[in-house]
């Protein structure tokens, strides 16, 4: 399954960038529907980024000595796995937060612009993770080239 952690995870930074526009226009023209398939879109974002947590960290684990690993290349995979990690709590913590939010009938979750700041916070912060994923794939790939 570690292996499969660069495919699992793109699907969640996708979803949670369109989420964030379907927040956005729903919010902006006052349309319902737009900011219900974002609440969805959301609901399976928290799912797939399980799955691309619980990959990463497998991928993590494969590296059985950390010390032989460049200072650069290390300081790039510390980034990324904290982000990563914070990543999936906080995109879990807004799903259900959102959840709530829904099921209680709260105004300022159904109107407004309370849920779309923050998902678009959420969208960035994950576009974030993946580009510092993206370092470290380059890092890694300069490591070996040069070793």
């Amino acid at each position: 399954m570690a292996e499969l952690h660069p495919f699992f995870v793109h699907f969640p930074i996708a979803i949670l960038v369109v989420a964030a526009v379907f927040d956005v226009y729903g919010a902006s023209r006052g349309l319902q529907q737009h900011t219900q398939t974002a609440f969805i879109l959301q609901l399976m974002a928290g799912v797939s980024a399980v799955f691309a947590a619980i990959s990463g960290n497998l991928a993590e684990s494969l590296i059985v000595d950390h010390s032989l690993l460049h200072q650069g290349v290390m300081e790039a995979f510390d980034k990324h796995t904290s982000m990563g990690n914070a990543m999936v709590w906080l995109i879990i913590l807004v799903a259900v937060g959102r959840t709530f939010a829904v099921l209680e009938k709260k105004e300022w979750a159904l109107r407004g612009w309370v849920i779309p700041v923050v998902s678009v916070t959420v969208a960035l912060l994950v576009i974030v993770t993946g580009l510092l994923g993206g370092d470290l794939s380059a890092s890694i790939l300069t490591f070996y080239i040069n070793s």
